[in-house]
Formats: C-alpha cells, sequence, structure tokens
C-alpha cells in the first residue's frame, strides 16, 4: 500500500506548495523567472504573483533580480528563499514517511 501526501502551508489559506516549489528551483536553476516559466508552461504575469503572495505572507524576500541587460541580469533565491525551500522539502519527506507508517499501522485488517 501507499500514500500520497500533499503538504500545503498558509495562515488564513494555503500559499506554499509544490507548484511553490517548483517554482523557485527552477528559479535556482535557470537564474531568470522568464526561462523557469517557460520550462514549467507558466505565464511569466502567474509566477510573478506566486512569488509576490508569497513573499508577502512570509514576510521576507525569497528572490533577489540583478539587472544587466541582454542575457547578463539574473534572479537567484535569497538566503532565506533557500532556507523556505530546503525546510519545505525537509517538512514534506517527514509528513510522507509519517503518513506511509500511519498508513502501515492502521490499515491492517485481519482475516481479510
Amino acid at each position: 500500500m501507499f500514500v500520497v501526501t500533499r503538504l500545503r502551508i498558509g495562515k488564513t489559506r494555503p500559499f506554499f506548495s509544490v507548484g511553490s516549489v517548483e517554482l523557485l528551483e527552477k528559479i535556482e536553476h535557470y537564474t531568470s523567472i522568464k526561462k523557469a516559466t517557460e520550462a514549467m508552461k507558466m505565464s511569466y504575469t502567474k509566477a510573478l504573483k506566486m512569488l509576490r503572495s508569497m513573499e508577502r505572507e512570509f514576510g521576507f524576500p525569497l528572490v533577489v533580480s540583478e539587472k544587466g541587460g541582454n542575457d547578463r541580469g539574473m534572479t537567484r533565491l535569497t538566503e532565506k528563499g533557500k532556507q523556505v525551500l530546503t525546510t519545505y522539502q525537509e517538512v514534506d519527506a517527514q509528513v510522507s514517511a509519517y503518513a506511509k507508517k500511519l498508513v502501515e499501522e492502521k490499515f491492517t485488517f485481519p482475516d481479510a
């Protein structure tokens, strides 16, 4: 038996989930919001809205952009942005492991 968990974090409503993680990972990889959105097949406007929402909810910047013109500018995660990403990944792994363990313990039905 296997379990699928979906970790969504929020205060009054969810604002950080697997889609947020993917966006941050792609920004870190491509050092560009535009290239990240192209890889995800997401609109640039939607990505900016997601970033602004996450930053507003967390209360600090997750990315920093450096201007530079054609192919010289870059966007990268801030140190706190990297912490958010790794913390989410750690919590998600622990939640998944716990859910798997719990299902294995509870979903045992003798004589079934």
